[in-house]
């Protein structure tokens, strides 16, 4: 398996994180090899196995994964010591019923995630109040209010010491959006080429991050269109898989 890592974040101790690619898994074909994700098409007995090979190399079980439903909404899930059973993964054809694209926890051992495929997987910690949030942010999500409704509620768990790290990604060169998705996006964002529509995502989300309050931003600039060794849904059509990043506090 191949983990990229944020210098930003790798400097905190207490923490543990990793921006996974494609390579290293069980799948075949169109999802080879680490793909993640349920109801895609893939065997789920080889996406079981990929998820167990993640948790293991956090030194946990495939049961300390933790999962949304994504749908590009604005949803941030809590996870406490209450609540955290509901989270538990416990098919083996899908993830917790619990539809969202961000969560918060400050339980040890429990590897939050989300899993992209251009999309932008967002990890966020809070160095003081060790705090930490996983944040799923296509277009829709960047766009929308996912980053401020995430930022905010760690606010109101007294975070102020808030740093995060932006994972591979479709990067600005391959973005090319219509008319239809340009027109709600900031012309700060938007760049022409010719005759495309160019949005730079990364930069958006840096922005919001910001001025929602993270004091430090970093950006792993891996493209993941142009990238084989990365799952897209824009290079790959309708059959593609996911990859994964996760976020955990140390046991």
């Amino acid at each position: 398996m191949n983990v990229t890592k944020s210098d930003t974040l790798s400097e905190i101790e207490f923490i543990d994180h990793g921006f996974f690619d494609r390579t290293g898994g069980n799948s075949v074909g169109n999802f080879e090899s680490l793909n993640v994700g349920f109801g895609k098409g893939d065997d789920n007995q080889a996406v079981l196995q990929n998820r167990e090979k993640i948790a293991q190399h956090f030194g946990l079980t495939l049961s300390d994964i933790v999962i949304l439903q994504q749908v590009h909404g604005d949803n941030v899930h809590i996870i406490d010591s209450k609540n955290k059973k509901d989270y538990t993964f416990v098919d083996t054809k899908q993830d917790t019923v619990n539809e969202g694209d961000a969560i918060i926890t400050n339980e040890k051992g429990v590897l939050i995630g989300v899993t992209t495929a251009d999309c932008a997987p967002v990890l966020v910690c809070d160095k003081t109040q060790k705090y930490i949030a996983v944040i799923h942010a296509g277009w829709k999500g960047a766009v929308g209010a996912i980053i401020e409704n995430t930022i905010s509620k760690m606010k109101s768990f007294g975070c102020r010491n808030m740093v995060a790290a932006i994972g591979p990604c479709v990067q600005k060169r391959y973005f090319e959006i219509k008319f239809d998705v340009a027109k709600y996006i900031n012309s700060k964002y938007i760049y022409r080429n010719e005759s495309k529509i160019l949005f730079d995502m990364p930069l958006l989300i840096v922005d919001k991050l910001m001025t929602a309050g993270v004091k430090v931003v970093s950006k792993i600039s891996i493209d993941t269109t142009s990238n084989d060794n990365y799952f897209s849904c824009r290079r790959q059509g309708d059959s593609y898989g996911v990859q994964f990043s996760g976020l955990m506090i140390r046991k």
